[in-house]
């Protein structure tokens, strides 16, 4: 195979575009760990990388996707081997550094990690870069002795990826949940997060 598609965005001065278009692997970036992509979320800066003279970006072209899970394909880092699945997040991946939104990805060693185990490639990215932050707050918060007996725990921009996924996770330990958002729309999905109590944004930050 000497092609594969990605969804690349370019600015112009008519402005940002993005399309699928088909590219050789002399397009990719030369990185440690080639990777064969099955999956990637989509992300708030995502979407920003497709905006005109955002901050994000410092040179189109760029292929989005702030993450990705998949297989490696070729390797030049001993931590990784043809055939292991990996998940990349973070770093420059989708801003500065092609992403996800690529049949192929380069990426360096160091922004990789191996897949959990008991996890798919597609499950790590339905929870995504969203419920990856989500679970290491509540990992630090159960660090620092949080216990479900202290009470009540809000959770601010619930409606939001981070906060809707913390919601869940919170609930699903056993936490009672309070869930503030600035979507009155959204009070029954919070609810049926697990969400025992929403609160108005104005009320969180007006108190």
């Amino acid at each position: 195979m000497t092609s594969f598609k990605a969804y690349k965005v370019d600015q112009s001065e008519e402005g940002v575009h993005g399309s699928v278009q088909k590219l050789s692997f002399s397009d990719l970036p030369s990185s440690d760990v080639l990777i064969k992509v099955h999956y990637s979320s989509i992300n708030y800066k995502d979407g920003m990388v497709t905006q005109p003279d955002n901050p994000l970006v410092k040179n189109y072209p760029i292929i989005p996707g702030i993450d990705m899970a998949g297989e490696v394909v070729r390797s030049s880092d001993e931590k990784f081997k043809e055939g292991d699945y990996v998940i990349a997040t973070s770093y420059e991946i989708g801003v500065n550094h092609h992403g996800g939104y690529s049949e192929y990805a380069s990426i360096p060693a160091e922004w990789v990690v191996p897949l959990p185990e008991g996890l798919t490639t597609e499950e790590a990215m339905i929870y995504g870069t969203a419920g990856f932050t989500a679970a290491l707050s509540l990992h630090r918060l159960e660090e620092n002795g949080l216990t479900p007996e202290q009470g009540p725990v809000l959770v601010t921009g619930a409606s939001g990826g981070v906060g809707s996924i913390a919601v869940a996770m919170l609930a699903k330990r056993g936490y009672t949940v309070e869930a503030s958002t600035g979507s009155p729309e959204h009070e029954e999905y919070l609810k049926d997060l697990g969400a025992s109590k929403i609160i108005s944004r104005e009320e969180v930050y007006d108190g």
